[in-house]
């Protein structure tokens, strides 16, 4: 099996197997060319262990949930939804991740070509899946700035955000990723004899450097930002619902527009910061020096990784039980009886300024 969390890829030397496997593995391993061995491809059994099954339940729910959130997002044909490409995007990315999360056979040698060693960098030095869980971090923080910004600024956020500056947004998530993570795909090659995956340490000053600059980009920095704006959101709201106290209906509205809109994308930040801080917290131990190399393989570090990739799946389950009109859109979906340009993620707060605009022009 690959390695699925930061501390397995930054403490095993050998990602594949040891160089200790049976004779027949050994045999199987290599074939004769011209009197000289060469290594082929080779794969070991599949080992069911309870992580596995794990990975395999995180992975099947993952892609089933966030395809169908990429089905119903992007069904619609809204001319204004920022937030909903944005909640798209991010299912994109958790999708991806999920796909990576099928469990498969691991491998037992590898081919000195530029095959194996695209195989060790992208699948089994994790550079893809690190690179989309990135995408789906900050396609999270586009989401709370795109609330913000829409909340606390509603005037200028319908002045400039459109589909372009959103498509845009979107580009440079991605690219952004790929760049973050690209220390993993440089340090990850195929060891010429052996013909495994091998880790290339580095010195300890720069594991050190690697662990803060990991902790800080996927984990301290978003956070900040998320639960800076949904602090924010929630004050903007709290000063709109005192101002339409006199007006029930619309006072009504607002607190109920407050609370779906807020507690959504509250809920998502926090189940991303409960899933992720563990492993993230665990991995900068390991690098500062205040945890051994035997936490890589323990129980409790399976248990912290697993919560981890559980974050790829869980984001559809939040939607389909605190967002009614995304319950709405499925069984449109499937009904094929939809609103084809009605968004999703920005009805409610749509609904509300529109009264509270109307509103504005009843008052003598």
């Amino acid at each position: 099996m690959p390695a699925k969390g930061h501390l397995d890829v930054m403490v095993t030397e050998m990602l594949t197997a040891s160089p200790g496997s049976s004779g027949d593995e050994d045999y199987n391993s290599f074939s004769s060319v011209a009197g000289k061995n060469v290594i082929i491809w080779s794969w070991k059994g599949m080992t069911w262990s309870w992580y596995v099954i794990c990975e395999l339940v995180i992975a099947i729910v993952g892609i089933t949930g966030n395809a169908l959130v990429i089905a119903v997002v992007f069904g619609r044909r809204s001319k204004s939804r920022s937030t909903d490409i944005l909640v798209g995007n991010l299912a994109i990315a958790d999708f991806i991740t999920s796909v990576l999360l099928i469990p498969y056979r691991t491998v037992n040698s590898i081919p000195n070509s530029w095959t194996g060693a695209l195989f060790c960098k992208i699948l089994e030095g994790d550079y893809l899946m690190w690179t989309t869980v990135t995408a789906s971090i900050y396609s999270l923080l586009a989401i709370s700035l795109d609330r913000f910004f829409a909340v606390v600024y509603p005037i200028h956020f319908r002045r400039f955000a459109n589909r372009r500056l959103v498509n845009l947004i979107v580009c440079l998530i991605w690219a952004g990723s790929f760049v973050f993570m690209v220390r993993n795909f440089l340090t990850n090659t195929t060891g010429v004899i052996l013909g495994k995956c091998v880790y290339q340490r580095e010195q300890r000053n720069l594991e050190i450097v690697y662990g803060i600059y990991i902790f800080v980009v996927q984990f301290a920095l978003p956070t900040v930002f998320m639960l800076l704006t949904q602090a924010a959101i929630a004050r903007s709201l709290r000063r709109e619902a005192a101002r339409f106290v006199s007006n029930e209906s619309s006072a009504s509205f607002h607190l109920t527009a407050r609370s779906r809109v807020l507690t959504l994308t509250l809920t998502v930040v926090l189940i991303y910061v409960i899933c992720w801080a563990p492993d993230q917290i665990a991995f900068l131990s390991f690098n500062l020096g205040l945890i051994t190399p035997s936490y890589v393989r323990s129980p409790l570090s399976r248990i912290t990784t697993a919560l981890a990739i559980c974050n790829s799946c869980v984001n559809p389950i939040v939607y389909t039980l605190r967002h009614p009109i995304f319950r709405e859109a499925v069984k449109d979906f499937f009904r094929k009886t939809g609103k084809g340009n009605a968004p999703i993620f920005e009805d409610l707060e749509s609904q509300f300024r529109s009264d509270k605009s109307q509103t504005r022009i009843d008052k003598p």
